[in-house]
């Protein structure tokens, strides 16, 4: 007697198998495959793909907006013509504000003034403890949404640290402690001008930029206590404006061709920036970014310097690509697609609402890549980032 063939449906394959599969594909190749029924569906919850490691763009819907239904869009670059948009999030999400990324992760802050971390791939959720007296007074909360925040979070165990400051507040927060805690008055001291925040987690370090002064302040994370400060980056110069770092040394020019060059730059000048990033091996490197009236952008790094403490500016990247949103530096060559010796911007401040401000700039060649106009049409959007879904910690 003949063995019967037994038949089987595609939507019966075993989830092990189908996540074997998912690990091949692409973002936008896992989003089909996930729709094509409830049980394929179920087996790529909370699932990314390996080979999703190029950095995105996430668009925020300004508030107002009546066409967002609570959701935000991705631009994916290997999918050139085309953004993503995400499940509802809530009214909440669209009248919220991103103050930081971190992986998939969001750190928000909605109009009472809650943070709380979003995946919004997964919809996964942290509330974090509420900025109430004495951590922020009052009447300080209007500038809130101004404020500035950094964020880690391990996609595995969801241990997270958040950093957040706003003038001379400076706090953190983490899994298990459940409050807000503050950095030591003798470490922090007065109005000390916080504008960028990075942290090193495999170092267990806080890097935090002071506009003021123009140096950088280090803090280890390392045991349960508070934060210990314990190293400090001196500024070659008494003031960290980003303009200063495109004009000539004063000290080794003509005084009168100094000031000619300087009247000319100041001239074209529009507005600039500073932030600070962390390189693959772990070197600070500061990123001055000017825009002139013509519309170009200008960007100069510098490293701080072993031997004098002092900052020195560096002309290449080399291999790796900076996604300054993030403040982070990742290998070109281990990620299909992406730039060597470039920035990925978005942009600062209200200039993360005008489409010029998304770009890709070759650090060589000092041209911008700028994005298709199919990324900012389907909604109005008051703020975008790039970040990586794929971060590995």
């Amino acid at each position: 007697m003949g063995v019967s063939k037994m038949k089987l449906s595609w939507s019966e394959l075993c989830p092990d198998l189908l996540r074997c599969v998912y690990e091949r594909l692409s973002f936008t190749d896992l989003i089909r495959a996930k729709s094509v029924c409830s049980s394929w569906h179920s087996a790529s919850r909370g699932f990314l793909p390996k080979r999703n490691q190029n950095p995105w763009l996430v668009l925020f819907p300004s508030n107002g907006s009546h066409d967002s239904n609570g959701t935000c869009l991705f631009f994916v670059p290997e999918d050139k013509d085309k953004v993503y948009k995400t499940r509802d999030l809530g009214v909440d999400f669209a009248r919220s504000r991103c103050l930081a990324t971190y992986g998939s992760w969001l750190l928000m802050m909605d109009n009472l003034w809650n943070l709380n971390v979003l995946n919004p791939l997964t919809g996964e959720r942290i509330d974090l403890p509420a900025l109430t007296e004495p951590v922020v007074p009052e009447r300080f909360r209007p500038m809130l949404k101004s404020s500035l925040a950094c964020l880690w979070i391990d996609k595995k165990t969801k241990d997270y640290l958040v950093v957040w400051t706003m003038e001379h507040f400076l706090v953190f927060t983490k899994r298990g402690i459940n409050t807000w805690r503050g950095f030591s008055s003798k470490y922090v001291g007065g109005t000390t001008g916080y504008v960028q925040m990075v942290y090193d987690h495999k170092a267990q370090k806080l890097y935090a930029y002071r506009l003021c002064y123009g140096d950088i302040k280090i803090w280890c994370f390392c045991g349960d206590d508070e934060p210990q400060e314990v190293f400090e980056a001196e500024s070659a110069c008494l003031t960290g404006f980003s303009y200063r770092d495109f004009l000539p040394d004063r000290w080794r020019t003509n005084g009168f061709d100094f000031e000619k060059e300087a009247g000319l730059f100041t001239a074209e000048y529009v507005n600039g920036w500073i932030n600070i990033a962390l390189t693959v091996s772990g070197q600070v490197l500061k990123v001055s970014t000017v825009v002139q009236r013509s519309k170009r952008w200008l960007f100069r790094i510098h490293k701080i310097s072993h031997v004098t403490k002092k900052w020195k500016e560096i002309e290449s990247l080399g291999e790796e690509a900076l996604i300054l949103d993030m403040g982070i530096t990742v290998v070109a060559k281990d990620i299909p697609g992406i730039k060597r010796n470039s920035i990925y911007f978005s942009g600062v401040g209200d200039g993360r609402a005008d489409p010029d401000n998304f770009f890709v700039f070759d650090l060589a060649t000092q041209n911008i890549q700028r994005l298709p106009q199919c990324v900012f049409s389907p909604i109005h959007f008051s703020d975008a980032r790039w970040f990586f879904p794929g971060l590995r910690n």
